[in-house]
């Protein structure tokens, strides 16, 4: 994978060679990639609430439950689509996620889009957009596996967010006001969230020197300093007594970053985060928080790489299936 490193870490320098690189890559599984059947539901009060569903050929059960995984691609609040449509990728991204997790774990894969600055997202409304599709993969089990499912299995609850993804599902995670909604997937019951996996996430935004990107983050979160997933974290642990609510549950949470994520806008503030996570959280908090690293991985390759078929470049797939088994008791081999 040495072909990313003369790319640097500057997330704009990255993107448009980056996708170059993995076009002919996904191009050539096509005909694999395509084979996982994908369904479409809206779950949502507006056009942009879509959710695709991706449905594996046998459902890897672990006492009876249904593995689900959600993953919430990045964009910057910007941009960003369940099917990216980049010529070059023909339709094949997120759906190569998808597959991926499908047929080598037997994961039901849910990506849904969420709204961006065009559609009037401002904070929290990336938070309200994960609480939505969490409402409805547990309001409609029936559906997680095909459409003609008569089955309402229950749910293991697998979470992945992607960059600005990422820092939707904090919002999710940290806010009060969610506060109600997440206890409906805590503990046990018929959908579980087990695992939350924080991929490439910027958890604060002190390093961002960009002015244009200064102005996307002052339209979504109005006080940014204020709204960051930082500073909602460190709220969460006052007003919870030094041990979060998802934690007491034993849902966990890995953070998870690529070796060439830009170190002034992902990996201090990711630094600065741990550092204040392990010095709020009581036991139950510290046990629930995983770091890893994404090995010759830069901002924008993890959700183009798998699909590909080389072992190197899905690695990170076996990272995230690894700690979501580990929550149910199971483990992956690979």
């Amino acid at each position: 994978m040495a072909h990313l490193k003369h790319l640097g870490t500057r997330i704009q320098d990255q993107i448009f060679p980056t996708v170059a690189h993995y076009a002919p890559l996904l191009r050539a599984k096509a005909s694999t990639i395509r084979l996982t059947p994908c369904s479409t539901f809206s779950y949502g009060p507006t056009a942009r609430h879509q959710l695709d569903v991706y449905t594996p050929a046998q459902a890897g059960l672990v006492n009876n439950r249904r593995p689900v995984l959600v993953f919430f691609y990045g964009g910057g609040f910007v941009q960003g689509h369940r099917t990216l449509p980049i010529p070059t990728l023909e339709g094949l991204v997120h759906a190569n996620v998808a597959s991926f997790f499908a047929r080598h774990f037997g994961y039901t894969v849910v990506v849904p889009d969420y709204r961006l600055l065009s559609h009037g997202a401002a904070f929290p409304s990336g938070g309200e957009d994960v609480a939505l599709t969490v409402k409805w993969i547990s309001e409609n089990r029936d559906k997680l596996g095909g459409v003609e499912s008569e089955t309402k299995q229950d749910v293991d609850l697998f979470v992945v967010g992607n960059s600005a993804g990422g820092v939707h599902v904090s919002t999710y995670l940290f806010c009060n006001q969610f506060k109600e909604m997440r206890a409906e997937v805590l503990g046990e019951g018929s959908t579980v969230l087990r695992g939350v996996v924080m991929l490439s996430v910027p958890f604060s935004y002190e390093g961002v020197e960009d002015e244009a990107n200064r102005e996307v983050l002052k339209k979504y979160f109005g006080d940014v300093e204020r709204n960051c997933p930082l500073a909602l974290m460190k709220d969460a642990f006052e007003s919870q007594q030094g041990e979060l609510d998802f934690a007491k549950s034993k849902t966990g949470i890995l953070i998870l970053n690529a070796e060439m994520d830009p170190e002034n806008e992902c990996l201090r503030p990711r630094d600065r985060f741990v550092k204040e996570w392990l010095s709020l959280g009581g036991a139950a908090s510290k046990n629930a928080l995983f770091t890893d690293t994404m090995a010759g991985q830069n901002h924008i390759s993890p959700f183009l790489a798998l699909g590909t078929e080389i072992e190197s470049e899905e690695a990170w797939g076996y990272q995230v299936a690894k700690f979501c088994e580990a929550s149910r008791g199971s483990d992956v081999r690979g």
